[in-house]
């Protein structure tokens, strides 16, 4: 057995709005080890973000952390001072935002501010710190030239990435990932979730990975551990969650994803919409669409598929 780096016992997380409280996590127990990821999934408003959050003894405006302990590392968060919180969180922890857009400064390129964490927690130097996020965008398949540009000037996508670059320079022993992919196409993302997996093996750190998407989620993480209301309902290695799931929540999550589409429907109506031979694009510059033809029919759906750019 690996050594064991999280240890959560008995967490309880309450939300408190007009002078009353609820509960979002409910005595919630988990375990991470070395060298291994931990998928968390659940539906919307299960708490995986909430649990994220807390793992790094952290919760936002209007939650409290009531009961439970957390431990990392052999260090009880619960019973540090926030000083001492705030410089083990960037630089041994470190948390990767689902909305990247909100996680950046619009006034400042995207280097300068991958690079600041890595350089106020005085873990490298900037011309250090420069040079590794450049191999980490390639990693992440990005330009080298990404770092130049503003947030505005870069996709939804990209930002995602510049995001996690950031997180992974500091090279923390625990990296939360709260739906780091959500905004990338299936090509990049498997890129990056080869570049997260290889990381935590290479350096044996360990890395919780909040998803919705049990498809993303089965093909990274080693463990799966199943939310339900703020409850833990199922925790188990990957292939055994997928083959044998104990819970009955579990089983309809799977279900769901296994399920076949329907078949197209026929019969549909007249044109609605029709590009033909159709060129667009920047000026000066090259092209962006170079003689595209789609037709659009009444009571059809036409989905538009494609990596970035």
């Amino acid at each position: 057995m690996s050594e064991r780096l999280l240890s959560i016992h008995q967490l309880r997380v309450e939300g408190f709005a007009q002078g009353q409280s609820r509960p979002i996590l409910h005595g919630l127990n988990l375990e991470l080890h070395r060298g291994e990821v931990l998928g968390i999934i659940g539906e919307s408003g299960a708490g995986k973000s909430t649990l994220g959050l807390a793992a790094m003894y952290y919760s936002r405006s209007g939650c409290r952390i009531t009961d439970g302990a957390v431990v990392f590392d052999g260090l009880a968060l619960h019973s540090l001072a926030e000083t001492e919180l705030r410089r083990l969180r960037g630089s041994r922890i470190a948390y990767v935002a689902q909305s990247a857009a909100a996680s950046f400064n619009p006034a400042h390129r995207l280097l300068t501010q991958c690079v600041e964490p890595s350089v106020q927690h005085g873990l490298l130097s900037s011309a250090e710190a420069r040079t590794r996020v450049t191999q980490l965008y390639a990693q992440l398949a990005l330009p080298p030239t990404i770092g130049r540009r503003y947030p505005h000037q870069v996709s939804g996508g990209q930002l995602q990435r510049a995001m996690l670059a950031m997180a992974m320079l500091a090279k923390p022993e625990l990296i939360i990932f709260d739906e780091p992919t959500a905004a990338l196409d299936v090509t990049t993302q498997l890129a990056v979730l080869a570049a997260i997996r290889k990381s935590v093996r290479a350096r044996n750190t360990a890395a919780l990975y909040i998803s919705h998407d049990l498809a993303v989620v089965a093909q990274l993480a080693d463990r799966i551990a199943v939310l339900r209301h703020g409850r833990l309902v199922e925790d188990g290695p990957t292939q055994a969650i997928l083959d044998q799931p104990q819970h009955a929540y579990t089983r309809r999550l799977l279900a769901a994803w296994r399920r076949r589409m329907p078949a197209p429907s026929q019969g549909l109506g007249s044109v609605v919409l029709e590009c033909r031979d159709l060129r667009a694009g920047y000026q000066p510059g090259t092209p962006v669409l170079n003689n595209l033809s789609l037709r659009l029919r009444r009571g059809q759906t036409l989905a538009v598929v494609g990596e970035s750019g």
